[in-house]
């Protein structure tokens, strides 16, 4: 059983990592990092500070806040003063960093042309096997 485990999961990684390459799709539309991506991606959900983004992305706040200027310089995101802590800063999206956001997600959302052929009772049963909501 262990074999086939690892074999079933060596396949769905080569699906998700090699075969249905989301992250290049994401760069190549987006004409940045996977990562710079993923940090707009991240906004979408509302405005976060620099140490929240990096324990989201798992990365550290000095690499994030780089990532985050380079963000500000392509005025993809901005930086507001913290109503409440003046001394921090608040990352939010501007209007194109939200429509380059939105287009990032949508592509790596997609899911690769053999999940569209699974029937609606395997998706359940993959879904009940992944423990998802």
């Amino acid at each position: 059983m262990t074999s086939e485990a690892a074999h079933i999961w060596r396949e769905m990684r080569s699906l998700m990592l090699e075969k249905h390459d989301t992250r290049r799709a994401v760069a190549d539309a987006t004409g940045m990092s996977f990562l710079r991506a993923k940090l707009l991606t991240r906004l979408l959900a509302g405005d976060r500070t620099v140490t929240e983004l990096a324990e989201i992305l798992a990365s550290d706040a000095p690499y994030v806040s780089l990532n985050v200027r380079e963000l500000e310089k392509r005025e993809l995101v901005m930086r507001t003063e913290d109503p409440e802590d003046r001394r921090r800063r608040i990352i939010g999206l501007t209007d194109a960093g939200r429509r380059l956001a939105e287009k990032a997600r949508t592509i790596a959302d997609a899911p690769p042309p053999e999940f569209t052929t699974v029937s609606a009772a395997d998706l359940a049963h993959l879904r009940r096997i992944l423990q998802l909501p």
